[in-house]
């Protein structure tokens, strides 16, 4: 179905009314189910911790094998027949954070909000009602798979599952939001924990501030705060961004993204010109293409040049 067509999340599936219907669908036995169910706060690993801008830490997680297998299979059997709205971006096939600016190029004003804490802040009690209220699904599996999805009563970011769910946690009020917005010609979007909204005109004060305290409302009646140090109006005087892409036009990468790319292919010239050898599958070589290739997507023709340049270093040590 036509994303552009669809205005609320909806699962398009058989709703899963028991234990046993779920166990059909996920592959291991009803005990085995409840029994990982039970264990899962204790089947993750801490998989990164990130410092953020602000001084905080970013922690992701990874399910351990036995759980992790479960959550391949409640994505691949449950939450890929979610069909979702075009102002949902995140982690979602066939869009991303470029889709997300995308929708938001050549505007005259955009308004970005960042939620705060988003994924300790979706708690267990929010889980639950995605999967009861917005699946259908019967008490005892709704709460079966919070607590699969779920660790230590939050959603852990990292987890297969979890991008999915934090996608769902607004499905109740986010489209008519949405809705409302687009009444007034203005363009609604979230990728994950970021919120933007653009106007192709620019706005009075008292437009903006009405905006502002709608976004506000739908995040404080779902028990979220937004990050207010991240509240940011920019207008088409000054670079615009979404997901840190220019929307002033087409999406576009900031100048201090091109300018680490050149040095990154400087460095690893200099490095081979030196005389230390790199893997080129790995390790500083293969991160400088990374950086390239990202730089390709947005920006072909500065990226061409630094492409042929690397290229040449590896055909040159094959001679």
């Amino acid at each position: 179905m036509n994303p552009l067509a669809i205005s609320v999340p909806f699962y398009n599936q058989r709703r899963i009314g028991t234990l046993n219907a779920l166990h059909l669908s996920l592959g291991p036995s009803v005990d085995e189910i409840l029994s990982l169910a039970g264990q899962a706060d204790r089947l993750y690993r801490i998989a990164n911790s990130i410092p953020k801008p602000d001084g905080s830490i970013r922690i992701t997680y990874d399910a351990l094998p036995p759980l992790k297998k479960i959550h391949r299979r409640i994505k691949s059997q449950i939450l890929n027949h979610v069909a979702y709205p075009a102002y949902l971006t995140g982690s979602i096939k066939g869009s991303d954070y470029k889709v997300n600016a995308a929708l938001h190029a050549h505007a005259r004003i955009v308004i970005n909000e960042d939620i705060s804490g988003f994924f300790p802040s979706t708690s267990a009690e929010r889980v639950f009602n995605i999967w009861h209220g917005l699946f259908g699904f019967s008490q005892d599996v709704s709460q079966c798979l919070t607590q699969l999805t779920t660790r230590q009563g939050e959603l852990p970011q990292g987890a297969i599952t979890s991008s999915f769910l934090a996608n769902l946690v607004f499905w109740q009020d986010e489209a008519a939001l949405h809705a409302k917005l687009a009444s007034q010609g203005l363009v609604y979007s979230r990728y994950v924990d970021d919120i933007a909204v653009s106007s192709k005109v620019f706005l009075t004060n008292q437009e903006k501030s009405e905006v502002v305290r709608q976004i506000y409302g739908m995040l404080l009646k779902h028990g979220y705060q937004p990050k207010r140090t991240k509240h940011e109006i920019s207008t088409s005087g000054t670079r615009m961004e979404v997901t840190k892409l220019s929307i002033n036009a087409k999406p576009g990468l900031g100048k201090v993204v091109c300018r680490k790319t050149r040095a990154a292919v400087h460095d690893i010239e200099q490095r081979i010109a030196n005389g230390e050898v790199l893997s080129f599958e790995r390790g500083p070589y293969a991160q400088a293409m990374g950086r390239v290739l990202h730089l390709e997507r947005f920006h072909p023709g500065k990226a061409a040049p630094l492409k042929k340049r690397l290229l040449a270093l590896k055909e040159g040590a094959k001679t």
